[in-house]
């Protein structure tokens, strides 16, 4: 999500370590004046000042972590999480290091190795660590991201029982228990935020209960009213983005996930759907990019393993297309979807055998639903 609650939960190791005993020591001196140069915000003379000091010193951690903090500072993620890496091997029980090395692969966008690292912290963290909650919403964000919308839940539920005018975490525990079709709990939630004013919040929220109800008219208003509140939420341009694309204007839903990956480049809804997008008007490059990014955020995720699928047969390779549905179809044997687009890549490969066969799977998955739907509007009308 693009909501971006925990953007102060920066910590920075300013240190007095003495690594060298003696007051006039060049190295300590060097020291202090790379402390002082960060402080004052002067970080490239300050990375340069502790990467001197580490040449005679390299097994300094904490030194090490104050040169990741300054890098980081510095948008240097990469070389930030390669100093914090090192600092955290020389002093593997530094949970402020840890935590450090979690933010910077959250700035990077790797969630999952984010998450690691923020579970082992949220795990031996006092529950009065003045950081804790503010822990929780990162990896409650993070989750959300990830599309664990139980463990958000699971995560979130104590906190809110305790925190019930907290937007944040409204917010979050919110939209997670909407993915899950808890739409009661949802609309609780929605009413608490509506209490605390008109907000971007609450209008996401309903935005997404319009959305499960399949009312796209509503939804869209809603969305529209949360970007006029809060026009950085890269969360609300993905969903407009998706209502613009079920509304048959792909103009306006690429110009509104473009919005959303410029606020926030790892937004997986954005990313599957404007590869989506691209996929059916036949710009298979561009959707390759932005598929590609998906699946390397969410690797298990069906829906952005099935539209690499289909690219793959759109761009004419249809044995991978076959290989990679066949092993999602093995993890879901029960999408319908996978087993129709399947049958159809087996008759281009030439093989009508088992074409056939998926066929009939689809068919028959689509009369059990009918059959369902059939049941449950006759015990309706009762």
């Amino acid at each position: 999500m693009g909501v971006r609650v925990v953007r102060w939960l920066t910590f920075v190791v300013l240190l007095a370590v003495g690594v060298a005993a003696a007051q006039d020591d060049p190295s300590t001196q060097l020291l202090r004046q790379a402390v002082e140069l960060q402080k004052a915000g002067k970080l490239t003379e300050a990375i340069t000042d502790y990467r001197t000091f580490l040449k005679a010193h390299p097994e300094a951690a904490p030194v090490r972590s104050n040169l990741g903090a300054a890098l980081a500072d510095e948008g240097h993620y990469a070389d930030a999480v390669t100093e914090y890496t090192l600092a955290l091997k020389a002093d593997p029980s530094n949970d402020g290091i840890r935590l450090n090395l979690g933010l910077a692969w959250y700035k990077m966008g790797n969630i999952a190795k984010a998450v690691s690292e923020f579970e082992v912290v949220y795990g031996v963290q006092s529950a009065n660590d003045p950081n804790h909650q503010r822990l929780a919403l990162l990896l409650a964000e993070c989750y959300l991201r990830q599309g664990k919308n139980d463990r958000v839940v699971s995560l979130l539920d104590p906190i809110q029982a305790s925190e019930p005018n907290n937007y944040a975490i409204d917010y979050l525990l919110g939209t997670a228990l909407l993915h899950q079709g808890q739409t009661m709990r949802g609309a609780l939630l929605i009413q608490q935020l509506l209490k605390n004013g008109n907000t971007a919040e609450a209008h996401m929220l309903m935005a997404y209960t319009q959305y499960k109800a399949h009312d796209k008219g509503k939804a869209l208003v809603e969305v529209n009213r949360a970007i006029a509140l809060n026009p950085n939420l890269p969360e609300a341009y993905s969903l407009r983005g998706r209502l613009e694309f079920l509304e048959a204007n792909p103009k306006g839903s690429e110009a509104s996930f473009h919005k959303a990956l410029a606020q926030d480049p790892n937004n997986f809804d954005a990313l599957l759907w404007l590869g989506t997008l691209l996929r059916q008007e036949g710009r298979l490059p561009e959707a390759e990019k932005y598929l590609t990014r998906a699946l390397q955020l969410q690797p298990a995720e069906i829906r952005a393993r099935f539209q690499f699928a289909r690219l793959c047969s759109d761009e004419g390779n249809n044995e991978r297309a076959a290989e990679l549905l066949q092993a999602l179809i093995k993890d879901h044997p029960e999408y319908t979807e996978a087993h129709r687009t399947l049958a159809t890549i087996y008759f281009r490969l030439g093989q009508p055998a088992e074409g056939r066969r998926e066929k009939k799977t689809a068919d028959g998955m689509d009369a059990a639903i009918r059959q369902r739907n059939e049941a449950r509007g006759r015990s309706m009308t009762k």
